[in-house]
Parts: C-alpha cells; structure tokens; sequence
C-alpha cells in the first residue's frame, strides 16, 4: 500500500474582534487565590468582596474617639460609670487592626473590677459608709495604739531627720566656707621627727605611725576621725608619703603646664583663675589592707580603716589652667584634630609630677584628658585645706585634688602638668596603686609585668565603704 504524506494547511485566524478585546479582564489584576499562602498583595486570599472602601478606618476611629469622649465626660459630670458604659465606650482595635499590634496582645479595660465596685462614689455605698461610721462612734476602741520600743523611736527619730536634711540640701556653688574650724596644730616638732629630713614642721600627735617615724604614713583613731564629724580637720586627716616633704616656699615654687607653654608662680595661680572651695572625700587605695593582711600577707603595709578624710579644698579648676596653656578640650575639637593633631581614634593623658625626691625618681602619674577637661568633674589645684594654707604633709603649697579618685592620684607638691597620648610610665604610676590577681606573688614574673602594665589594674575611682567607727551595748 502506498503511503500518503498530510500536508497542514492553516487558515488565517480573524483574531479577536474589538469588543472581545475590550471585555477581556485584567489578568494580572485580580487575587492569585492560594488558600493558605499569601498572595501579591501580602494577604491570605478567600474574601471574596476587594479592600474596604476609601475612608472605612477613618469613620471607625472618629466613632472609637467619640464614644471615649462620651465616656471621659460621663465620668467628670457623675463622677462613676458602670461596665455597660466603660464596654461602650471603647473600641477594640485589636479586631481591627491586628497586624498593627504586637504579637500576642489582648484587648483589656482600661479598669479593674474592683475600681468600678468600690472605688467609686455609689450612693448605696454612701449609705453603708454613713451607718458604719456611726455605729462606730457609739463603740470605744478595740485595739490601742502600739507603743514602739526607744530604740524604734530613736531609729524613727533619726529618719524624719536625716529626710529632713537631705531635702533642704542645695547646690554648692565652689564659694562656700569650711564648716570645720578645729584646725589647731601642735606647734612642737613631734620626737619621732628630730632626726629625720621632716623635723622642719610639727605633726598631730592624734595620727598613729604606720611605718615607724620615716617617711610618715599614718591615720586617726576611727573615734577621733567620727567625732570630729563630716568634715574632718586638717590635722586628723590621714597621711601618705613615700619619702621626706620637700621643702617648698611660695614665693619661688612655680608650676609648670605643657613643657613651659604656660608657667605660674602661686600668686599668679590664686589671682588669674576663679578659685572654688569644695569639700572632697580623699581615701588611700590601701585603706583597711590590714583586715586584708590579716587572711593573706599583701606587698603593702598594714592601713587601718582611718586611711579616709573628707575636708574642702580650695583651688583653681585644672581645666582652666589648661585652656589658658592652649590644651584644647577633646570634646571641642573639630574633625577629630586636637592641638594640630589628628586624634580620630587616639586616646589622651594630663600627666602631674610632684617636686618630692624619691628613691625610684618623681611620683608621677596620669589620668585621662576627657575626665580632667570635664566640667562636671571639678579636678582642683588646691592651694587650702579648710580654709587654711596647705600643711606641708598634703601637698603645700600646690596639689592635685581628683573627686571621686583615689588619693594615689592626688598628687603632692605639684611641679610639672603635660599631655601625652601614652599613659605615664613612671616607676609609681607603674607599680604603685595597683590591685592584682591573688596568683602574682612577686614583681618579676610575666604575669606580674602584664598586669602591672595593664590599665585594668590600676586604681583610679574610689570605691563605696563603710565601717563602724565604735561598738556600743543596745
């Protein structure tokens, strides 16, 4: 059988007529309804009317708003309003709006029941209230008053007290004068000095030696340090030094700021800068290492818990002496430059150093620049303790006063201020006014020259203590 080839022939289609094409609908239009999944639109399909009209949420709101405000003057004229009213007047906008609140969130009344029960004037409450209170009248009562016992009553005393003074407190301005007037001072050169570099100035005999008669380290008796109360006088206040008080005089000593970029004799420091006179709790790092000595043998040696002293100190502001040196505030400087130089990412130090002679060289150490330039910090070069010239023992005739510091930074018989942009790296600053892991035994070790070395271990903000002065029975 021959096979025959089917030859296709197509016709020309005539296409949709113009009405077909103008009804046909818009396919990319309408919902891609998959039931379960959220569609083009970002919604679950399955309604089958569009979005609400234009407007819809807005009449819903305005309705919400006027029912509440029924609802808000309802309750400023009656002065009560039930459940009914309190339904009927807000509007649950979690059904209406539930992608707009947070997961999980319930529609709740802005009132408990028992507000509506009893919080509020009902007059059947007003007539239970009205009989009460007199059948109450006509009764003596059952229960008298407790009485406290004295220590209650003193304890309460002191309370109502003490509220009463820390609400009276104001804001010192810097030109208030020392409460403390007890500045006496033996004028005697004490015996434990006639043969040292210190039998130039007498010393309170009230301070007990630390580490025999030379150099002085020495605290008051915590009874003494107590009754002399907030403020305590300058010859009570606790003594550290390293080594023998240089003798200094007012009219040469001169402080030096920035390498000779600014030099000032004492006159020149009291008379060209605003002097504030504020009172500052300085304390040794090492206060109370005797409790500490006594469960493990430390390198320092043994303070007592008199090693803390609160007197006002009067100086010039250290970030007024700066700015007059040209030493511009870190905060200030624009585009990161600071002194002409770039400082993005550079960190700063004011460095001081004392006139005093020691056997490791200067005691000398840093703080950081931002803290020393911050008004609200009032870092002081003090020239008065109490009102009164510096004793020689506390810096005279200029020291470094840092609130809130640790007395390891105070530094005495100040000579010289500079900035770095390295933390100082002298012997005391190094070694000194550190506290280190109870492991490192000894100043030789890796260990110990890490730490030693590691900003982490130094000493700077004083930390919160009490200890009670005095036991007594009761």
């Amino acid at each position: 059988m021959v096979r025959e080839d089917w030859v296709a022939r197509a016709r020309k289609h005539p296409g949709s007529t113009l009405e077909d094409i103008q009804d046909e609908p818009e396919w990319s239009w309408g919902h891609n309804h998959r039931v379960g999944f959220r569609n083009r639109h970002n919604r679950f399909p399955g309604q089958t009317t569009s979005s609400k009209p234009p407007g819809h949420d807005d009449e819903v709101v305005g309705e919400a708003r006027r029912r509440f405000g029924h609802l808000e003057e309802k309750m400023s004229k009656e002065g009560r309003v039930n459940f009914r009213d309190i339904v009927q007047g807000l509007e649950d906008f979690h059904l209406l709006h539930p992608e707009t609140r947070p997961m999980g969130c319930r529609f709740v009344l802005e009132c408990t029941e028992d507000w509506v029960k009893y919080e509020q004037d009902w007059p059947a409450d007003r007539k239970k209230e009205d009989k009460d209170d007199g059948e109450e009248t006509q009764q003596e009562p059952q229960e008298s008053k407790q009485e406290r016992s004295p220590e209650e009553s003193a304890f309460l005393e002191a309370l109502k007290q003490e509220r009463e003074y820390i609400s009276n407190l104001g804001i010192n301005d810097g030109n208030q004068k020392s409460p403390q007037t007890d500045n006496l001072a033996d004028v005697d050169i004490d015996q434990a000095d006639h043969f040292t570099p210190d039998n130039w100035f007498p010393r309170s005999p009230l301070l007990h030696r630390l580490t025999g008669s030379h150099p002085l380290n020495a605290e008051p008796g915590l009874v003494d340090l107590y009754d002399a109360g907030l403020i305590t006088p300058s010859y009570l206040h606790y003594v550290r030094n390293h080594g023998s008080v240089p003798r200094l005089l007012w009219e040469f000593h001169k402080l030096d700021v920035e390498h000779g970029k600014l030099t000032l004799s004492m006159d020149e420091l009291v008379d060209q800068f605003k002097a504030v006179n504020i009172p500052v709790l300085i304390a040794c790092d090492g206060n109370r290492r005797g409790e500490l000595n006594k469960i493990k043998k430390s390198k320092g040696f043994t303070w007592g818990s008199g090693g803390a002293g609160c007197a006002y100190w009067k100086g010039a502001l250290l970030r007024d002496v700066l700015l007059a040196a040209r030493i511009q505030d870190p905060s200030d400087a624009p585009n990161g430059v600071l002194n002409g130089v770039h400082t993005k990412k550079k960190r700063y130090w004011v460095n001081f150093e004392g006139a005093d002679n020691l056997s490791e060289g200067k005691y000398a150490t840093s703080i950081p620049l931002e803290f020393a330039m911050d008004p609200a910090n009032d870092v002081l070069l003090a020239y008065e303790m109490n009102d009164h010239l510096l004793p020689p023992d506390h810096g005279y005739p200029v020291r470094v006063i840092i609130p809130g510091y640790v007395g390891g930074r105070c530094v005495k018989w100040l000579k010289r201020i500079w900035v770095s942009d390295k933390e100082n790296d002298s012997y005391y600053h190094t070694w000194d006014n550190r506290v280190l892991p109870s492991f490192v035994t000894d100043m030789d070790g890796e260990f110990a020259n890490q730490l030693f070395h590691h900003p982490d271990t130094a000493c700077n903000e004083q930390n919160l203590n009490s200890v009670i002065p005095s036991s007594a029975d009761g």
